[in-house]
This record gives structure tokens, sequence and C-alpha cells, in this order.
């Protein structure tokens, strides 16, 4: 599958999909909570999907050691997708696929899993990144 095949997919499906580059393309979603920001990046052989920023990392290093250590229970539980913290802090929810063979259905399930552990997930890390923004 081509990139263009998968923005072909992606609008399809309804998502808005805004090109930024030849590998990179923007979409959104609301969820229950807020409205996240989808990137969808080609790289070599993998086609990444991810909340960019999901949220960021708390400063205080208690609560930013007890939230990644609730990121890493939240991956074993999680299907397909992973939370991962990027360079400049920022919590990132992603699902990538090798693009080799990559067919349409997995673009939707793609995009479906991210959406549904983006938001069933978005209070419990708000909450805690709130918290330690006001301490």
């Amino acid at each position: 599958m081509t990139f263009d095949e998968v923005r072909a997919c992606l609008e399809r499906g309804g998502w808005p999909v805004e090109l930024v580059s030849a590998a990179t393309m923007r979409s959104r979603f609301r969820g229950n909570a807020r409205v996240f920001h989808v990137y969808v990046h080609i790289e070599d052989e993998f086609l990444v999907f991810a909340v960019i920023p999901y949220a960021r990392m708390p400063e205080d290093e208690a609560v930013a050691d007890a939230l990644v250590a609730r990121l890493l229970r939240l991956n074993r539980e999680m299907n397909m997708a992973k939370f991962s913290i990027d360079e400049d802090t920022d919590i990132v929810l992603s699902v990538e696929h090798r693009i080799e063979d990559l067919d349409p259905s997995e673009v939707r399930d793609a995009v479906d899993q991210l959406s549904f552990y983006a938001d069933k997930f978005a209070t419990e890390i708000d909450a805690v990144t709130a918290a330690a923004t006001v301490q």
C-alpha cells in the first residue's frame, strides 16, 4: 500500500486529512474528553499512526515515575497500541504497521484502536498530568 492509498483509505473512512509533508499527514477526532490530533507517518518500511501529544510528562519526578509505571502496565493491556515518550517529553500513543502487505482493513483497525485507547485513558492520564501541574 502506498502513502497516497493510505490517505485515500482514511478519507473514505471519514477522517479529515491534511498533508504535512511528503511522508506525514495529520488528522483528528473528537473523543468524549477532548479532540485528539493524529499523525500518520511513513518511514522506511513502517507506517506509524500516532496521537501527538497525547499528554505532557509531569515535571515532578515522583509523579512522572508513577505515570511511567502506569503507562507500562497499560502497554501490556492494549492490543496493537503502545504508549511512549518522545524527545520533547510528550506522551505519545501509537500504532505501527509494516507498510508491506498493508491493506485497507488494517488501516481502519489502526485508527479504530488508536481512537479507542486514546479516549479510554484520556481522563485518567489528563487527571494525573493536570494534578502535577497544579502542585
